[in-house]
């Protein structure tokens, strides 16, 4: 397999919305150099990873220590000679990213842009849900303030409820980000200001009611430029409250995939559908259970189309460290300076408390160029699955407490 060079440009749907709408692009460097360790969990022995920045030979040696791939990590781009030998593989595929391949001199089969920005936009996934008769009860795409207001009021009548708890989401969102929460049958001032503006690029929003999130699924999928679409496996999502992503459950038994199944077979047909778009590459479709409020578990299979890398897809990279029998999850959590001591030594600590056999690999270094990084991510190893879920219990619990004292 020829050789890659990893660029993590994780602001990809900034990089989206702001070529759409011609809007000040939500250009992150700060953001790209704190995750670009997470491509450890695709990269193979000789790849490269981008990242213009310094990290300690004692990060570096840790991880042959842990086995982890051997990459080379880069600062500066190869020379063109070097460029033409590899692949360069980006988080996805925006104009500054072929633009920037292009120029280098890197070998590259980038899909159309036109059907990456429609693809990745919630345009495409509301589509399919509607037409497919597998959306929200209530959920609605408006255009214009007098439509948001309306669709409001008309969420809660039907709900029933003053109270009723909503979502407006934008057309190119990710994670917890590029949405605000709203409550009752009215548009508050701050909310109508973020829809204001989106409006004015011009960008339909998108209203859901807010339910019970009982579990999420990333569903992975390889879409190629001919032939099926290959569905690769699922991560399940581990969220906080706010519904921010903390992290991915990378082995998943034959009894919790069969509950994902009609996901699944949805999900194969969004593949299709984005195939026929014109993308080809890496797509993640993330998908919830949910109870309904009589309280019987129901399913939205297409919650979120991602045509990108996603880190469901690259936690599933993960597998090929582990031994027969094991089970892992990748977690992600913030980190603060405030806490006194290295994200390193901190996690030695907690691994001498956890039962034998576990194992808590560093994916990511206590500092970048000098800073501490404010998010951090570890690679939890365990004998059984009753194990990794006490063990992913008292790291968490671990972390709240940390964050406790140190306030």
């Amino acid at each position: 397999m020829m050789l890659r060079v990893f660029l993590g440009n994780f602001d990809f749907e900034h990089q989206l919305a702001s070529e759409v709408y011609a809007a000040a692009g939500g250009g992150t460097p700060a953001l790209n150099l704190q995750l670009a360790c997470c491509w450890l969990g695709i990269a193979a022995a000789g790849d490269q990873i981008y990242l213009p920045a310094a990290l300690s030979p004692e990060f570096i040696a840790q991880l042959a220590v842990d086995g982890l791939p051997t990459v080379e990590w880069i600062s500066k781009w190869p020379g063109r000679e070097q460029a033409a030998q590899r692949e360069f593989v980006p988080w996805g595929w925006s104009e500054a990213a072929v633009k920037l391949a292009d120029a280098q001199g890197f070998r590259t089969t980038a899909p159309d842009l036109a059907a990456v920005q429609m693809v990745n936009s919630r345009s495409f996934s509301f589509h399919c849900e509607t037409e497919w008769g597998v959306s929200l009860p209530g959920s609605c795409q408006v255009k214009e303030m007098d439509e948001l207001e309306a669709a409001v009021a008309d969420l809660a009548a039907q709900k029933g409820k003053e109270e009723t708890a909503w979502v407006l989401k934008a057309d190119f969102s990710m994670s917890a980000r590029e949405r605000m929460l709203g409550r009752g049958d009215g548009v508050s001032n701050p909310i109508r200001d973020w829809a204001k503006k989106r409006f004015s690029y011009p960008q339909p929003l998108f209203l859901e009611p807010w339910v019970q999130r009982v579990a999420e699924a990333g569903l992975q999928f390889e879409i190629p430029q001919q032939g099926e679409p290959a569905f690769l496996g699922l991560a399940q999502l581990l969220c906080d409250d706010r519904g921010q992503y903390r992290g991915s459950r990378i082995c998943v038994d034959a009894q919790i995939q069969e509950t994902w199944q009609p996901a699944i077979e949805m999900g194969q047909r969004v593949a299709a559908r984005v195939q026929q778009a014109g993308y080809f590459g890496p797509l993640g479709i993330d998908a919830m259970q949910y109870r309904d409020e009589r309280g019987a578990l129901q399913c939205r299979p297409i919650q979120d189309v991602n045509a990108r890398y996603t880190m469901g897809r690259l936690a599933l990279g993960f597998k090929r460290f582990l031994k027969s029998g094991q089970v892992a999850s990748w977690l992600h959590f913030p980190w603060k300076e405030s806490y006194g001591q290295p994200f390193s030594k901190w996690l030695r600590c907690v691994a001498d408390t956890q039962e034998s056999g576990t194992r808590l690999v560093a994916t990511s270094p206590d500092q970048i160029d000098g800073q501490t990084l404010r998010l951090v991510n570890v690679l939890l190893i365990s004998e059984t699955t009753d194990e990794l879920d006490r063990n992913e219990e008292a790291l968490m619990r671990a972390v709240a407490v940390l964050a406790e004292t140190a306030c």
